[in-house]
C-alpha cells in the first residue's frame, strides 16, 4: 500500500461491531491515516473510556492516554486574571498547570513515537452558559496538540479526530484542516509544523503575555527599508460602516502608522454609505479602500448603534492577506508596532478579565473561518450585544498582549507610560474641541475625558496635510451638541474642573 494513501474503514464492517448507539458515540464510521513503512497503524486515544479500546485495536495498535481533569484544581479565571503585572518582563511564570497532568505521567515521559491517528473524546456542555469556557475541554485540546507535536517533523501531516458534540476549539485546529464532520465527529489532517507554530512557547490563556515587547519598535521596518522589501501577506486593516463618522479617525490611524516607519499594507473594508470624497481621502492617506455589503447584527434592534456592527466579521474574507493586524478607527499607533504580526490569531489585550478588548487584534483570513462566524452568529449569544461580544464567544482562549499596544483613554490613566498606541473611547477627539476634551462636559462620560491623551490626538492631526485635515471638520449638529453640553456643564457648575469656563479658540467652529 502506498505509505500516503487514505486508509478507508469500512462501515459495514463498523456496524457489525459497533451496534449501539453509546459505542457510536466514541467510535467513528469513518477515518483515514497516514500509514509509513507497512507497519501497523499507529492510534492514540485520549480519554476514550476503557470498554471501548478493543474495538479501536481492530484498526492498530493503540496506546490509551487517561487524564486527571484539572477542573477539580484550576477555574477558569485563574488562567484569565484580571490583572498581572505587565511591566517586570523576567518575572517567573505564574500559570496554572493545564497540559502536564498527561505529559507528565510515566507513560509519555519515555514516549517519543509518533501517531498516525490521534482520537480524543472532548466534554460538552452545549446549551450551557459559557459551555466554551471549560478547562477540561481545554486541557483536551492542548494535551491533544502537544502529543501531535512530540517528535515531529517538519512539513509533516497527521490525522486527529475529535469526538465532541460542541464546535472544537478554532484557536487549535483550524476549520481549513478540517476533512470531515458528521454529528459529533470532527475529522482534522493538522500540519504539525503549523500546529506548533500556534501552541507551542505560547502562554496558557493571558495569565501571562503572549510577546515581550520589542526593545527598538523601528527594527523591523528599518530592516525591510535597508535589505529589500519583500512585500508579504500582512496589512494593517479597519472598517467603517453605516456612517462617514469615523472617516477622520481612519485617516488619522494611517497617519500614525505611518509615522512609525511601517511599510506595510493597510487596507480599510467599507460599505456603501461612505462617499466618494471619503473614499478619495482615505486613498490619500494610504489606505486600499475595499468595499464590501454590511453585515447585520441578528440580535441588534433596527436603527441601534451596533445593528450594522457584524461587517467587521468581512475581515476574515480578506484573505489576499495571511495576516492582519486590525485596528479601530479610534486608535492612533504611537510607536512601530510591526512585531505584531508575529503572533497567531487569536491575539489582543485583556479588556476584563476572560474578555480581550476586540479594538486591536490579529487575525488570520480564512473563507472557512468567515463561513463560521457567520454560521455561529444566528446563534451565538453577544455579551454586550455587539460584536466584541460575538468574538469573544468564538475565541475563547487567546493570547494576552500588554496593555500598552490598545492603551483605553480613561479619566486619571497613569501618565508617563511608554505607550505603544492610544484607544479613544467617548466622545472623540475630531468631535471635540480642539482646546479640551469634550468629555468633561457631560456627567456620563466624564471618566472618559483626559487632555494630555486628547492633546496627542491632535498632534497627530496636526502632522497631516491640510487635504486630509479637512476631512476633520465640525458638522454644524456637532457645533450645536457641543454648544449645549458646554451650557448645560455651566448651570451644573462642574467647578471641580471648570473645562466649561475655557475660551474656546477652534477655528473650525468658525468652518
Amino acid at each position: 500500500m502506498n505509505p500516503l494513501c487514505l486508509l478507508f474503514l469500512s462501515l459495514l464492517a463498523l456496524n457489525n461491531i459497533f451496534r449501539s448507539q453509546e459505542n457510536v458515540a466514541h467510535q467513528p464510521r469513518w477515518t483515514y491515516v497516514q500509514r509509513e513503512n507497512k507497519r501497523r497503524t499507529r492510534i492514540a486515544l485520549i480519554n476514550i473510556p476503557e470498554k471501548y479500546h478493543r474495538q479501536w485495536e481492530n484498526f492498530g495498535e493503540i496506546t490509551a492516554i487517561n487524564i486527571e481533569n484539572a477542573t477539580k484544581k484550576i477555574s477558569w479565571t485563574e488562567i484569565f486574571p484580571e490583572w498581572i503585572d505587565e511591566e517586570e518582563e523576567n518575572r517567573k511564570p505564574k500559570c496554572p498547570q493545564i497540559a502536564p497532568p498527561a505529559l507528565n505521567s510515566t507513560l509519555l515521559e519515555r514516549e517519543t513515537r509518533h501517531y498516525d491517528l490521534v482520537v480524543a473524546k472532548i466534554p460538552c456542555k452545549n446549551g450551557e452558559k459559557n459551555w466554551a469556557r471549560d478547562v477540561f475541554r481545554l486541557q483536551i485540546h492542548l494535551i491533544t496538540a502537544n502529543l501531535l507535536m512530540r517528535g515531529r517533523k517538519n512539513g509533516r501531516k497527521v490525522s486527529v479526530l475529535l469526538l465532541t458534540e460542541c464546535r472544537p476549539m478554532l484557536e487549535i485546529f483550524r476549520c481549513n484542516e478540517l476533512v470531515e464532520q458528521d454529528r459529533e465527529r470532527w475529522l482534522y489532517r493538522v500540519d504539525v509544523k503549523k500546529l506548533a507554530e500556534r501552541v507551542s512557547n505560547l502562554p496558557v490563556g493571558s495569565c501571562e503575555l503572549a510577546l515581550k515587547l520589542e526593545r527598538e519598535t523601528g527594527m523591523v521596518a528599518s530592516l525591510e527599508r535597508e535589505r529589500g522589501y519583500t512585500r508579504k501577506r500582512e496589512a494593517y486593516a479597519t472598517v467603517l460602516h453605516s456612517s462617514e463618522d469615523y472617516v477622520c479617525g481612519a485617516i488619522t490611524l494611517a497617519q500614525s502608522i505611518r509615522a512609525t516607519g511601517s511599510i506595510k499594507d493597510m487596507v480599510v473594508v467599507v460599505d456603501k454609505t461612505i462617499s466618494g470624497s471619503s473614499r478619495k481621502g482615505l486613498t490619500e492617506a494610504g489606505w486600499l479602500v475595499l468595499e464590501r455589503e454590511r453585515i447585520r447584527n441578528p440580535k441588534a434592534n433596527s436603527g441601534s448603534y451596533n445593528e450594522w456592527n457584524y461587517t467587521k466579521l468581512r475581515l476574515w474574507q480578506l484573505t489576499q492577506y495571511e495576516k492582519l493586524v486590525f485596528l479601530d478607527s479610534d486608535l492612533v499607533v504611537l510607536k512601530n508596532i510591526d512585531f505584531l504580526f508575529k503572533l497567531p490569531e487569536m491575539s489582543a489585550i485583556s479588556n476584563s478579565r476572560t474578555i480581550f478588548n476586540s479594538g486591536l487584534m490579529v487575525i488570520e483570513p480564512s473563507q472557512c473561518m468567515f463561513r463560521v462566524l457567520m454560521r455561529e452568529k444566528e446563534r451565538v449569544h453577544s455579551y454586550n450585544g455587539g460584536d466584541q461580544g460575538f468574538i469573544n464567544e468564538i475565541f475563547t482562549w487567546w493570547h494576552r498582549i500588554p496593555q500598552k499596544l490598545n492603551f483605553l483613554k480613561l479619566s486619571g490613566s497613569k501618565k508617563g507610560l511608554d505607550l505603544y498606541g492610544i484607544h479613544y473611547l467617548g466622545v472623540k477627539p475630531w468631535k471635540c474641541y480642539r482646546d479640551y476634551d469634550c468629555n468633561w462636559n457631560v456627567i456620563e462620560q466624564r471618566g472618559f475625558a483626559d487632555d494630555g491623551f486628547h492633546g496627542t490626538w491632535w498632534k497627530v492631526h496636526d502632522s497631516m496635510v491640510p487635504s486630509l485635515q479637512k476631512h476633520c471638520l465640525l458638522s454644524s449638529k456637532d457645533k450645536e451638541r457641543l454648544e449645549r453640553e458646554r451650557v448645560r456643564a455651566m448651570t451644573l457648575a462642574f467647578n471641580d474642573d471648570g473645562h466649561w469656563k475655557i475660551n474656546i479658540t477652534d477655528s473650525r467652529l468658525h468652518l
